[in-house]
């Protein structure tokens, strides 16, 4: 009898989504480290877009990285593993046509799902560093064009606000509102702090949250689940522990220890079993004659 087939990551992430649990999400930058989320069972994983540019700039996240960079960078992801993915679009790389193209181009990558956010991006010009939004009726209308441009395709799209940490909860509910009569699948909120807020923002909205969780108190995936939220973050702080051991790796290598010598070497099976070397083999085997 033949098996049933194995919904898409997409699928899967909007089973999540119109489910009741609350799903945490791992940190995905690279094609290992999404094998690594695949190989861990994880059901879904977190794009950053401050993550992609450490990975592949080298810099910090101050909206250096283009379009271009990103959706490959998600794309190599993708073909890698089919943990769903789902990626920060920040502020659509423009205004609401470039955040079209941005719709069109992570919908070809992979992407799992994309959210678009209304934080004035990249920096303007002028003496404070603090983050700003952009005007109501213009963040609304790059969510409306992310809906328009995502067409017939099942791309799940995000309505993104930071208003609860930086014009208060009442704008950032009248926000999230507005995404959701733009048409979205889900709406995320970077950087709560207390329950009183969460609890103010699901009052508050009817469809799924998406959290990115800056407070303790907030962190409990059974509470979560109870307030609507279905996918969470915790943050990124697993690509600065590879990012430290790295470091130490290299610099006991440069003052003279052996290669061979290092502590927490991979073991072969599971650097084997993440660059999927048997299926290379076969492929060796099959196609070059040994």
């Amino acid at each position: 009898m033949p098996s049933a087939p194995v919904p898409s990551p997409r699928a899967r992430l909007r089973a999540i989504l119109s489910g009741p649990r609350c799903v945490k999400m791992a940190s995905v930058f690279d094609p290992i480290s999404a094998r690594i989320a695949a190989d861990l069972g994880c059901e879904a994983a977190l794009v950053g877009g401050s993550l992609v540019s450490h990975a592949v700039l080298g810099a910090p996240d101050l909206i250096l990285l283009t379009l271009t960079e990103l959706a490959e960078q998600v794309g190599r992801c993708t073909r890698a593993a089919d943990v769903p993915l789902v990626v920060d679009g920040d502020h659509g790389y423009g205004n609401a046509l470039n955040v079209m193209r941005t719709v069109v181009e992570l919908d070809r990558a992979g992407a799992g799902a994309l959210m678009i956010e209304d934080t004035d991006l990249p920096r303007p010009y002028g003496p404070s560093g603090a983050p700003r939004l952009l005007p109501f009726d213009e963040g609304l209308g790059k969510v409306r064009a992310a809906v328009a441009a995502r067409g017939d395709s099942d791309l799940p799209i995000l309505g993104r606000t930071g208003a609860a940490t930086i014009t208060g909860v009442d704008d950032a509910i009248a926000r999230l509102r507005a995404f959701e009569d733009a048409g979205v699948d889900g709406l995320f909120v970077p950087g709560v702090e207390t329950r009183e807020d969460l609890d103010r923002i699901a009052g508050a909205v009817r469809l799924p949250l998406v959290i990115g969780v800056a407070g303790a108190a907030v962190a409990d995936p059974g509470y979560l689940a109870d307030r609507g939220v279905r996918l969470w973050s915790g943050g990124h702080q697993v690509f600065a522990v590879a990012v430290n051991a790295l470091h130490a790796a290299m610099k006991a290598v440069h003052a003279g220890t052996p290669s061979t010598a290092l502590p927490g070497i991979a073991p072969a099976d599971l650097f084997e079993r993440l660059t999927r070397a048997d299926a290379y083999r076969r492929d060796v085997r099959d196609f070059l004659g040994g």
